[in-house]
């Protein structure tokens, strides 16, 4: 699967009062009547639990400029949420990767058991888009900036 090249995502909550997030490579739509997007989360993730509980969720696509953000998001025992790079999406409490790419402010639908992962199904209810930012990519076990063509 390595030689899957996929754009580096951070999916980030709040639920029991607190700011959960993970790094993930596993995002993908999988429907575009309703708009849904899958999310494929560890069962041994921290977060698990807060992602799989929580009504809304972020899947925030991150820019070749924040790698740094990837590593933190996918680094345990450590606050993730402290630091630069993160704020909360205006007229809610959802914690956001400032400046990413994109962001996909999602409502949970389903939970789909998977293997010893499950499926985060959310559908679509807002999309903020910062399009002059190019994504980070995942490939060969390695972060990877897009070459510009054109």
């Amino acid at each position: 699967m390595s030689l899957l090249a996929v754009p580096v995502c951070v999916v980030t909550t709040r639920t029991d009062g607190e700011n959960r997030g993970l790094t993930a490579s596993t995002v993908t739509g999988v429907s575009l009547d309703p708009p849904l997007v899958s999310v494929a989360v560890a069962r041994s993730s921290s977060c698990h639990g807060a992602l799989t509980r929580a009504p809304q969720f972020v899947i925030n696509v991150l820019g070749d400029d924040q790698r740094h953000l990837a590593t933190r998001f996918s680094t345990r025992d450590i606050d993730r949420f402290a630091g630069e790079g993160v704020s909360t999406l205006p007229g809610t409490e959802l914690p956001v990767i400032t400046d990413a790419h994109a962001l996909y402010r999602c409502t949970l639908r389903q939970v789909v058991p998977v293997g010893d992962h499950d499926l985060l199904i959310g559908e679509l209810t807002d999309v903020r888009l910062r399009p002059e930012a190019r994504p980070l990519t995942w490939y060969r076990r390695a972060f990877h900036r897009p070459e510009q063509h054109g």
